[in-house]
């Protein structure tokens, strides 16, 4: 079962900045597009995903903003939503640390749904 995870940026997540991030927790990780480039996936070393990031979304309606942004400051500038996945456990720290790491470049919050 995947740890859900989901981002809120001043911006769309790049694969700039996910690059940015990976690099700061795992030199080593690299990247791949899935689903015909919907999607980017970190893999380890061993061919393991240990993240995987949706193309982003522009919340354009403050009623469909506010619902699925419940309890995340979205400020009065444009809001864009991204969802994630990574492995359950120990297994997906690495890919929450990039998640997080995507939110400070861009200046976003991270939503981690971790089942508690």
């Amino acid at each position: 079962m995947p740890r859900e995870l989901s981002l809120v940026t001043p911006a769309p997540v790049s694969i700039e900045a996910l690059v940015a991030a990976a690099a700061v927790v795992d030199d080593q990780l690299g990247v791949r597009a899935l689903y015909g480039g919907a999607a980017l996936q970190l893999v380890d070393g061993a061919d393991v995903a240990v993240l995987t990031i949706e193309n982003s979304r522009l919340l354009q309606h403050p009623l469909d903003a506010a619902q699925v942004t419940a309890g995340l400051d979205l400020g009065a500038a444009e809001a864009w939503w991204t969802e994630a996945v990574t492995p359950w456990g120990a297994d997906g720290e690495p890919g929450v640390e990039v998640a997080a790491g995507i939110a400070r470049v861009l200046g976003g919050q991270l939503r981690v749904e971790d089942g508690t």
